[in-house]
């Protein structure tokens, strides 16, 4: 095929796929997609570079799991894309209870990092196998709990990723966990793997009610998501991503030539568990209210009543109310007098809302500790669904074609 020229290549990428690029010093040859094989000074970069930022990161995912679900202890763990182990390292420091692990990584490379790095730590070792490659059948793969740390994007294809989901899913016994970068593409990797695993779960197992709402039977989210509904950013220009700062240690400041020791780590994941949504005891979805007596009674019993005569509640009721509160997708902005929060509400919408002092003094103290990736048990004084997450329908290839450069640039902009 000849070389093209810009305006053609403006031409065929407007209606359908973007053509191939072309290589700049041989004209007439097409460039495929980069993809990054690691050899052993490959790995021994991702070391130095990303994985305390890979550890960081899968430890408050599993951090939030462990205290989401207190009953939850796995055994096993199945670690697709492993790397050096670092999710591994963070499900240790999280539970004790593991006592297997199979991780999976098509680099030879890696996996001799892994082996090297656990013969280093022997107090990390456990009773496993590293893998090349995972078989649809293939035997002791099943696990309590299934991770996928930064690998699903690196996949070749969505059909691949398809494939690679599912079968994690096959071999998930309680739950699994994706993680990937915060970018746009990654981040709506996860938010396809999560609406392709709900898919399957209400065509296999039916539905049963929640509340008001029909939630699958099979399977429920954990987080970041309080609902089983579609994902609110999907047409939109926004997506969802969160961040953890990690500390670098000195090796990977020299590294990357840093002389600062703080890291901010974006990223998104999902938490999908087997079994339906648990109901909801008391919150958003129920109106039974709460048990109260009168503050001189609160007083003889502290242990039992809050100072304002309310009861109070164990770690499992809130645990089990958690799953119907709002999560903070952005930064609260706190202002003299209020806080602005944006949320993730259970109705599957994302809101804008406004905490103010004189109206709830508990709620506005709480919403000015909250942070990015929180999740809010309160009610606001205030609120309105924001448009910039309300999905619109793009222009067709056609009435691109008929645009002029500032019309286009246009459709960038988007009310806050």
């Amino acid at each position: 095929m000849p070389r093209l020229l810009p305006g053609e290549r403006v031409q065929i990428a407007i209606p359908g796929e973007r053509p191939a690029p072309a290589s700049l010093v041989y004209q007439k040859t097409r460039l495929k997609p980069h993809v990054i094989e690691y050899g052993p000074a490959e790995a021994m970069a991702y070391v130095a570079a990303f994985a305390p930022g890979t550890y960081g990161v899968a430890l408050n995912v599993l951090s939030e799991l462990a205290m989401r679900v207190p009953e939850f202890e796995p055994s096993t763990i199945l670690d697709f894309g492993c790397g050096p182990g670092s999710a591994l390292w963070a499900a240790q420091d999280v539970w004790s209870s593991v006592q297997k692990y199979v991780g999976i990584d098509s680099s030879e490379a890696m996996i001799d990092c892994a082996k090297r790095m656990f013969e280093e730590m022997p107090e990390r070792k456990v009773d496993g196998e590293l893998l090349r490659y995972l078989a649809p059948d293939q035997p002791n793969t099943h696990a309590d709990l299934v991770i996928s740390a930064f690998a699903l994007s690196e996949l070749p294809s969505d059909a691949v990723r398809q494939t690679t989901v599912e079968m994690l899913w096959n071999n998930t016994r309680d739950t699994l966990v994706l993680i990937d970068r915060g970018a746009p593409n990654p981040a709506r990797v996860v938010s396809e793997a999560r609406d392709y695993l709900i898919k399957l779960a209400s065509e296999s197992n039916g539905t049963v009610e929640v509340g008001s709402m029909k939630v699958p039977s099979g399977i429920h989210t954990v987080a970041p998501f309080p609902n089983e509904l579609d994902d609110p950013t999907n047409n939109t220009p926004a997506w969802f991503q969160f961040v953890q700062r990690v500390q670098r240690p000195t090796f990977t400041m020299r590294t990357k030539h840093s002389k600062s020791n703080a890291e901010v780590v974006h990223y998104s994941y999902i938490i999908m568990r087997r079994g339906p949504r648990p109901p909801d005891s008391r919150g958003y979805l129920d109106s039974t209210p709460y048990s109260y007596v009168s503050v001189k009674e609160a007083q003889n019993e502290p242990e039992k009543y809050l100072p304002d005569g309310t009861q109070r509640k164990t770690f499992a009721q809130l645990a089990r109310e958690a799953y119907y509160w709002p999560r903070i997708i952005m930064q609260p902005i706190k202002r003299k007098g209020h806080v602005v929060t944006d949320v993730c509400t259970v109705d599957g919408k994302i809101e804008r809302w406004t905490f103010t002092k004189t109206h709830d003094k508990q709620a506005y103290r709480d919403a000015r500790k909250a942070s990015w990736g929180d999740l809010f048990p309160h009610l606001p004084k205030t609120s309105i669904e924001r448009s910039h997450f309300t999905p619109v329908e793009g222009p067709t290839p056609e009435e691109l074609k008929k645009m002029n450069r500032k019309q286009r640039r246009s459709l960038m902009d988007f009310d806050d």
